[in-house]
């Protein structure tokens, strides 16, 4: 990825930041969760959907983080979003399990309170972590690579 292109996403990352918070608050509906740019996969009940380039869906995608069961961001350790990033989402005890490349943003639904493997794997380095998840639980993870 370009250092422009890293530092564009760095500075969009903030002003998502700042932004959040007055956009939450004038939220009354929660917006449409599929987004035309979104990319989504779905397995059964259990659902990922991957987005957030671009300053207005970043803020959809914040914003309606706390209605999902978890919301997974892709940066590299300097803090620059990261995309195309292979993400597997498994229900070992449903035989559910939903792949997709995403990022810089990622929302997952669980179809029931339970524990989940999340693997991701972006510039030859595989991440393994097992997540406590219950549908709209709100949970967070940031994943970081060196880039």
């Amino acid at each position: 990825m370009s250092r422009l292109r890293r530092v564009s996403l760095r500075l969009l990352s903030a002003l998502a930041l700042l932004a959040a918070a007055p956009v939450h608050a004038q939220q009354a509906v929660a917006p449409d969760v599929a987004g035309p740019a979104a990319i989504a996969a779905e397995a059964g009940e259990l659902r990922l959907q991957c987005g957030g380039i671009g300053l207005d869906e970043s803020l959809r995608m914040r914003v309606e983080g706390g209605l999902h069961a978890l919301l997974i961001f892709f940066v590299s350790v300097d803090g620059s979003y990261l995309a195309d990033v292979a993400i597997r989402i498994d229900d070992p005890l449903g035989d559910r399990r939903v792949e997709a490349s995403c990022g810089p943003i990622g929302l997952v639904d669980v179809p029931a309170p339970g524990r989940y493997r999340i693997t991701a794997a972006y510039g030859g380095i595989t991440q393994e972590h097992w997540m406590d998840l219950k549908p709209g639980g709100g949970a967070r993870i940031q994943l970081r690579w060196l880039e």
